[in-house]
């Protein structure tokens, strides 16, 4: 029985296939899943709030080398205590010995890029939706290599 790490059977899994350059999306609980079979969809949440969004970033990171975050504008001024919590966060996080790159984007544009992205190219491999009930709780971790 694993006790580590991500326990979640699918998203363990879905982690350990990412590459470099791959997208991980993770969310609250009011974003959309894409309806389309190029995106693997993970629901994990099982009740109000549970579990936090930021919970599920800090295990997903524990295991996910990451070179960089995409993050909707709205949640710096929406949402900022989620804010300073994924700064906390990502802040730990390290690639390559460099600090992980942050690009901030307007939220019609990170929804488009996580419902449509995998249809138009990019590499939106999983999405997560955690039971977060706190608006603009979302996150996309672009896949990175330790070497």
């Amino acid at each position: 029985m694993k006790t580590k790490g991500i326990l979640h059977n699918d998203l363990s899994r879905e982690v350990a296939r990412l590459g470099h350059g791959d997208m991980l999306v993770i969310t609250d609980r009011g974003f959309p899943f894409p309806r389309h079979e190029n995106t693997v969809c993970i629901d994990v949440s099982v009740g109000r709030n549970l579990p936090r969004f930021v919970d599920v970033v800090k295990v997903v990171l524990e295991e996910l080398e990451i070179e960089k975050v995409i993050i909707a504008n709205e949640t710096k001024t929406v949402s900022p205590h989620i804010y300073a919590e994924l700064k906390e966060v990502i802040s730990k996080v390290k690639n390559k010995g460099n600090d992980i790159v942050e690009e901030n984007i307007p939220h019609p544009e990170f929804k488009d890029l996580v419902l449509n992205g995998a249809l138009q190219g990019k590499e939106v491999k999983v999405f997560v939706k955690t039971g977060e009930f706190t608006p603009y709780a979302n996150i996309i971790l672009v896949s990175g290599v330790d070497f």
